[in-house]
């Protein structure tokens, strides 16, 4: 059998592998040792989606030729954003049309990509952004246009920081270094009672340095920046703690005298000589 990965023929010797299977995962362990992952297969010309369990029952002495397509990890989660965006692109369209037998045929395909969701948007299990999705298709249609509306656009901006991480990290910074110069204002506006004023701009606040940091572990770092995400995640868990317990004094003191003062510093940091993960 002969088995290429990315177009190239390897030597890989049978120790024990019995199915088409045994032998795709022992290529899967292989390439993940390298920081690579499975992308499409081929078995004799023709592609396989990894739901085709019967393929990779087929036993090694049957099967001429194994393809293997090899992606980093990030053009991996690329592929799955692209994906995903694909879906919700048809289904906003087909909601539009009101066109119920499409949106029946993607009801099973929604409940996975919605349990997949976090990880490929590099969110935690309950973020607000996957939980605000309705946990089937059957709703309004036009409260379904909005929901896949607003996930088309998050799709989008996570699209641009894995494709281009060093230019979304340099516009992240520049951003945070202008939402700082106002972090005394948010600090006063707790004092003074106005505290959905002050929330809205943490909000703000937080979701650019989420961003920034998403960026950064796309491979858009640079040198000695590594002390600096620390301090920030440090404050960033003392403001969250602070947020739980609503110490508005706590949390102005460290907007003003702790983040401030770290992220004014972010630009003037951003020498990247370092291309992104491929």
């Amino acid at each position: 059998m002969k088995i290429t990965v990315n177009g190239n023929e390897i030597d890989f010797t049978l120790e024990g592998e019995k199915t088409i299977g045994d032998v795709i995962e022992e290529l899967r362990i292989w390439l993940s040792g390298t920081g690579m992952l499975v992308g499409d297969i081929e078995i004799d010309n023709q592609k396989i989606t990894l739901d085709e369990g019967f393929s990779f029952k087929k036993p090694v002495e049957e099967v001429k030729q194994l393809s293997i397509e090899a992606l980093s990890i990030r053009k991996s989660r690329i592929r799955q954003l692209e994906t995903a965006r694909d879906f919700f692109t048809l289904l906003t369209d087909s909601a539009k049309a009101k066109d119920s037998d499409t949106l029946r045929d993607l009801e099973s395909s929604y409940q996975d990509l919605r349990r997949i969701l976090p990880k490929i948007l590099g969110e935690a299990p309950d973020s607000p952004i996957v939980s605000g999705l309705e946990e089937t298709l059957g709703q309004n249609h036009q409260k379904l246009i909005s929901n896949a509306a607003a996930m088309l656009k998050i799709l989008d901006h996570r699209l641009r920081e894995a494709s281009d991480p060093v230019a979304e990290a340099k516009i992240a910074a520049a951003a945070l270094s202008r939402l700082a110069e106002n972090l005394d204002e948010v600090a006063v506006n707790f004092q003074i009672g106005k505290d959905k004023q002050a929330m809205d701009a943490i909000d703000e606040l937080c979701e650019t340095l989420q961003k920034f940091i998403r960026c950064l572990t796309w491979g858009a770092s640079a040198a000695g920046m590594d002390n600096l995400i620390n301090d920030i995640n440090k404050m960033l868990s003392e403001l969250e703690a602070a947020l739980v317990v609503n110490d508005t004094v706590l949390i102005g003191d460290l907007l003003e005298y702790e983040l401030k003062s770290k992220l004014m510093e972010l630009p003037g940091k951003m020498k990247f000589d370092l291309t992104p993960t491929q």
